[in-house]
C-alpha cells in the first residue's frame, strides 16, 4: 500500500463546527499518520504520492445506517411505493437475486456517492442457507470496497399483519384465505438456531471481521415482529459478546397503534421498562416518537436512524430530526435501498433528511451541520465506530471522500460562502471526486471506475433476465391488497 499525501483546498473532520483550509492529509498503511501543512508532511514522507486540488473539500466517508443491499429497487420489479403495510404484501414479485450480485452493484452505488460503511439489514432469498448468503454479501461489499455491517433478520411472531391476524384472515375471501393462511410461518428458526448462524457466520468471515471490513450485529426484524422474549435472549448475547443490536421500529402509526394495543404504552416505554433500551441497541424510521420517548431515547444512548427519503415514498411520516438535534442524540441517516430517484444517492438524501423534518415554520430549521454529523461521526457510533469512527483524525482509518466544490457551486456562489453549507444545500453524486476506504481508493472520476460500475450493472441486468425467464414474478396481489387497505384503514 503506497503512502499518500492528499491535498484539499478545504478539510472537514466530522466533529468541528467549521473547515479547515490547506491542511493536507499523511495516508500510510491505510491510517491517517499526520495532519499539517503539505511541506510538512513531504519533509516527513517525501516518496509519497501527492495528490492536490484546489476544488476539493475532504470530509469522512458517509456511513448508510440502513440499507438492505437489493442492488435493484423493488420498483423496477413491478412494486411501486405504497404504505408499508401494502407495500409488503407485494414482495412475493422481486426475484432472488444473488446476494454477492446484488452487493456488489449496491456497493459500488455507495461508493460512488462517498460511502465507506453500510449496514446491511439482511433479506434471504431462502432462510435455511443465510450463512452463506450473508458471506457472500460481505464479499460483494467487500469486492467493491466498502465495509459493512451484517444483520441477519429474526422473526417470530405476527409475519404479514400485525395484530388481530385471525380476525382478518377469517374476513378474507376463499381461496384467497387458504392461500394466505398456508403461507404464514410466524417462526422458522429459533433462538438457539439464530445464535448458532451468528457464531457460523463469524467464523466463516473471521478474516474479514479481524481485518475491520465486516461486522456482525443481532437483528430482531421489528418491535412487532419479534417477541419479548427473543429480544432479552438477544440482549444477553449482545452483552456476552460486546454486540449490538438493530432493528426497525416505529416506522408506520400502524406499529405505533400496535404497541398501544399490546400493552398499553409505546414500544419505546415499553422497551425502557423490560431492560432492552441502551447503547447497545439502533432503531431504523423511529418516525412515531412522542416526547417521552425520545427522552427516554435521549437518556438510554440508543441510537437513531433517519430514512428520510424511504419514509416518504412509503407514507410513513417524518422523522423528528429538530428534535433530535434539541436533545443531542446520537442519530445516522441510511437509505434503505429506497432513495427518491432509485439511485443510491446519499448527497441528496443527506438534503431529504435536513429538510424532511416534522416541525414547520420559523423554529423548524436544523443547523445543516447535524445532517452531515449523522452522515458521519455520528453514524459510525451504530457499530461504536469499530469500523470507522466516521472522523479524520491522526491515528484513525483513513476513511474520506474528496468532493468537488467547483461542482457543487456552479455555476456560481459567493465568495466565502460555507462549502459545508453547500453540501448540504446542492451536492450530489456528481460532485464525488474520489472515495477511499482504508487508504485505498473505491470510486473516483478515472475511467476505470466508470467501467467497473457499467460491468456490474450489465452484470445483474443479465442475471435479472434470466431470473424472469424462469418466473417473470406476475403475481394478482390487487383483491389481497385491497383487504389489507381496509383493514389497516379501519
Amino acid at each position: 500500500m503506497n503512502d499518500m499525501i492528499l491535498s484539499p483546498k478545504y478539510l472537514w473532520d466530522g466533529v468541528s463546527g467549521q473547515v479547515s483550509e490547506h491542511q493536507a492529509i499523511l495516508v500510510q498503511n491505510g491510517v491517517v499518520r499526520k495532519i499539517g501543512a503539505k511541506e510538512t508532511l513531504q519533509a516527513l514522507c517525501p516518496e509519497a504520492e501527492i495528490r492536490e486540488n484546489e476544488n476539493w473539500l475532504a470530509m469522512p466517508a458517509f456511513v448508510d445506517a440502513h440499507d438492505h443491499g437489493r442492488g435493484i429497487t423493488p420498483s423496477s420489479m413491478s412494486v411501486p411505493d405504497r404504505a408499508l403495510e401494502i407495500w409488503l404484501q407485494d414482495l412475493n414479485k422481486l426475484a432472488a437475486i444473488p446476494h454477492y450480485d446484488a452487493c456488489y452493484y449496491d456497493g459500488i452505488l455507495l461508493a460512488s456517492s462517498g460511502v465507506g460503511t453500510v449496514l446491511h439489514s439482511h433479506n434471504p432469498n431462502d432462510f435455511f442457507h443465510m450463512k452463506e448468503e450473508l458471506v457472500q454479501a460481505a464479499r460483494g461489499y467487500r469486492d467493491a470496497g466498502l465495509r459493512s455491517i451484517l444483520c441477519p433478520l429474526f422473526i417470530d411472531q405476527n409475519k404479514r399483519i400485525y395484530y388481530n391476524r385471525d380476525e382478518f384472515i377469517a374476513g378474507l375471501p376463499e381461496p384467497l384465505r387458504s392461500t394466505f393462511a398456508a403461507g404464514i410461518r410466524d417462526q422458522l428458526m429459533t433462538m438457539d438456531d439464530y445464535l448458532t448462524l451468528m457464531e457460523e457466520t463469524r467464523e466463516a468471515l473471521r478474516d474479514e471481521i479481524d481485518a475491520g471490513w465486516v461486522e456482525l450485529q443481532l437483528h430482531p426484524n421489528g418491535g412487532q415482529w419479534c417477541s419479548d422474549k427473543a429480544l432479552l435472549r438477544m440482549k444477553e448475547y449482545a452483552m456476552e459478546h460486546h454486540m449490538h443490536i438493530h432493528l426497525h421500529l416505529l416506522e408506520t402509526q400502524y406499529q405505533a397503534e400496535y404497541a398501544r394495543r399490546t400493552w398499553g404504552k409505546s414500544f419505546i416505554k415499553h422497551y425502557s421498562d423490560i431492560g432492552f433500551l441502551g447503547p447497545w441497541v439502533s432503531f431504523g424510521h423511529a418516525v412515531w416518537l412522542d416526547e417521552e420517548d425520545l427522552r427516554l431515547i435521549a437518556e438510554s444512548g440508543a441510537i437513531l436512524v433517519n430514512l428520510a427519503s424511504s419514509n416518504l415514498r412509503l407514507r410513513s411520516g417524518a422523522f423528528q430530526m429538530h428534535r433530535a438535534a434539541e436533545l443531542n442524540l446520537t442519530c445516522g441517516i441510511g437509505l434503505d435501498g429506497c432513495t427518491l430517484d432509485d439511485d443510491q444517492d446519499y448527497l441528496r438524501e443527506i438534503r431529504v433528511a435536513w429538510l424532511n423534518n416534522r416541525r414547520s415554520g420559523v423554529d423548524a430549521v436544523v443547523d445543516y451541520r447535524y445532517p452531515l454529523k449523522m452522515a458521519t461521526s455520528m453514524g459510525a457510533q451504530i457499530a461504536a465506530g469499530r469500523l470507522s469512527e466516521g472522523v479524520i483524525a491522526e491515528g484513525r482509518n483513513a476513511d474520506f471522500v474528496c468532493l468537488n466544490m467547483e461542482t457543487v457551486c456552479r455555476p456560481y456562489a459567493d465568495p466565502g460562502s460555507d462549502p459545508l453549507a453547500m453540501v448540504v444545500q446542492r451536492a450530489t453524486r456528481s460532485s464525488v471526486e474520489m472515495t477511499f476506504v482504508n487508504g485505498v481508493q473505491t470510486w473516483g472520476v478515472e475511467e476505470s471506475f466508470r467501467r467497473k460500475a457499467a460491468d456490474a450493472g450489465t452484470r445483474i441486468a443479465q442475471v435479472l433476465r434470466e431470473l424472469r425467464a424462469a418466473d417473470p414474478g406476475k403475481r394478482d396481489n390487487a383483491l389481497l391488497l385491497a383487504h389489507v387497505h381496509d383493514f389497516y384503514a379501519g
